[in-house]
């Protein structure tokens, strides 16, 4: 019902970096075991389907009844699917508390993080249900560079290598 261009083009260019790493282009998969170096890949990041259909079903009851225009629809939409993104990468900073992940740098209203760890602790983030997705690190920059925001949130801390 909604149209995201930048929540679209990030998707294409996540799945082009899903089809990478499955092609073996992924730093993951370059470690031989024993003691793993850190890697940075790219995680994505959304909020829950239950908050999101909560949202559209919202919206399409203020749309049938003469509240809201489409155009205002989409408005409110978009910019609360932002919110909601945001809120959900904060949920995912708290919760690296408790994995070896720290998050470099991020682009929140689209739910895209670049994150470095140790590969295993990387791999336990799929776990958490913000997480829609590992890529790699590439990825971040496609989506930084979409999304028009070259800056760092203030909570984003610098990688130690």
């Amino acid at each position: 019902m909604f149209d995201d261009t930048s929540r679209r083009s990030f998707l294409q260019f996540a799945g082009v970096g899903a089809a990478a790493s499955m092609a073996g282009c992924s730093s993951l998969g370059n470690h031989e075991g024993g003691n793993a170096e850190p890697a940075t890949v790219t995680l994505g990041i959304q909020p829950s389907q239950e908050s999101l259909q909560e949202l559209q079903s919202d919206i399409q009851s203020q749309v049938q009844s003469g509240e809201l225009s489409r155009m205002e629809a989409q408005q409110r939409f978009s910019q609360r699917r932002m919110e909601l993104t945001r809120e959900a990468v904060g949920s995912f900073r708290n919760r690296t508390g408790n994995v070896s992940v720290s998050v470099n740098d991020a682009v929140e209203d689209v739910g895209a993080l670049r994150v470095s760890g140790d590969p295993a602790a990387l791999i336990e983030t799929l776990s958490f249900e913000e997480v829609s997705g590992m890529f790699p690190a590439s990825v971040f920059d496609q989506a930084q560079s979409q999304s028009g925001t070259g800056t760092q949130s203030s909570a984003t801390q610098t990688p130690t290598e």
